[in-house]
């Protein structure tokens, strides 16, 4: 649970902060949407039952969509991104492929294993 909140708060940070580094490729930033809404997105799955995974890549969804809507809203420096929300969405389907079909709660899996040893 501690890590879905700190991936949550660097995803919300590093949606929000302005980020303006010159010579970098704003364009470049794709790969890390996709792979951040793809570790929350897996860290959500460890924790609940395979019929509320869903629930967990819809709230995903959700995250993205309103960070993109806030950079819009809130900052000078940033704005909103159909791409960026593209990249979100690949990420969280990634996950949702490697754990759909009753792999999901992982963690309880691991926690079991660990608790063998």
């Amino acid at each position: 649970m501690v890590m879905i909140a700190v991936l949550v708060a660097i995803i919300a940070i590093g949606s929000l902060v302005p980020f303006d580094v010159p010579g970098v490729d704003i364009g470049g930033d794709k790969f890390g949407h996709l792979f951040m809404y793809f570790a929350l997105a897996l860290a959500g799955a460890g924790i609940v039952a395979p019929e509320r995974l869903w629930l967990v890549m819809l709230r995903c969804l959700l995250l993205g969509a309103a960070l993109e809507i806030a950079q819009g809203l809130w900052t000078e420096s940033r704005h909103g991104d159909w791409q960026d929300m593209a990249a979100n969405a690949a990420g969280v389907a990634a996950a949702w492929l490697i754990v759909r079909g009753g792999r999901s709660n992982w963690a309880r899996h691991v926690e079991d294993r660990l608790r063998r040893r």
